[in-house]
């Protein structure tokens, strides 16, 4: 984990690396590339790293939307990349499952990354201006927004992005978040796989069941 701590840098030697043609790479692991920190620089090098591979796809993914749209608007993504967010859920805020009383938590409290609400949006004005493929990760999933008999809001506005694909699956740290029972994430997949593939990660129950 040390060579993710201290001023956001690359690594030189993995800016040379040789892709197989037809691979899928995951860009970055433990980091996001496009956070505010992160000088502009650094992340066009990486880009055109990516761009002198046109035979491989690459798979970025943030919770810092607006710094897609900010390159997008300057055209800066190569065709083969594949523009990934982080949205873990559509809510403000939750009931704190781990109190007895009736107590909400924000979802500030759990993350310091700009409001899930704030990303899908990003996403649907990105779609709107580039043709990169986009790629939602609801990882690690949070309560969401559903309606008694009707499909989840939550799939509507997923469907609003024409996502390529996107990734469900609960968290694997024992956090206890305020995560939805099991069967309502079954539904929340039933109703994507009506209009994407869907890649399914850790499926259990939550923790309070």
């Amino acid at each position: 984990m040390k060579k993710y701590q201290g001023e956001p840098r690359l690594i030189k030697s993995e800016l040379k690396r040789k892709f197989k043609p037809g691979s899928f790479v995951f860009t970055q692991d433990m980091t996001d590339l496009f956070a505010d920190n992160v000088p502009t620089r650094l992340i066009l090098k990486v880009l055109d790293v990516e761009r002198e591979h046109p035979k491989v796809k690459f798979l970025h993914l943030t919770k810092n939307t607006k710094r897609y749209i900010d390159l997008a608007e300057e055209k800066e993504f190569p065709p083969n990349v594949v523009l990934g967010a982080t949205v873990e859920t559509d809510f403000y805020r939750f009931f704190d499952l781990r109190s007895d009383e009736d107590v909400f938590i924000e979802y500030e409290e759990i993350s310091k990354a700009p409001p899930p609400q704030e990303r899908l949006r990003h996403l649907r004005k990105l779609k709107e201006i580039v043709d990169n493929p986009l790629f939602i990760s609801i990882e690690p999933i949070l309560d969401f927004s559903t309606d008694i008999h009707l499909p989840p809001r939550f799939a509507e506005r997923i469907k609003m992005v024409k996502p390529w694909a996107v990734a469900v699956g609960y968290d694997n740290y024992n956090h206890k978040l305020p995560e939805p029972p099991l069967n309502k994430t079954l539904r929340l997949i039933e109703e994507l796989e009506k209009f994407t593939k869907v890649y399914k990660k850790t499926l259990r129950r939550a923790w309070y069941e």
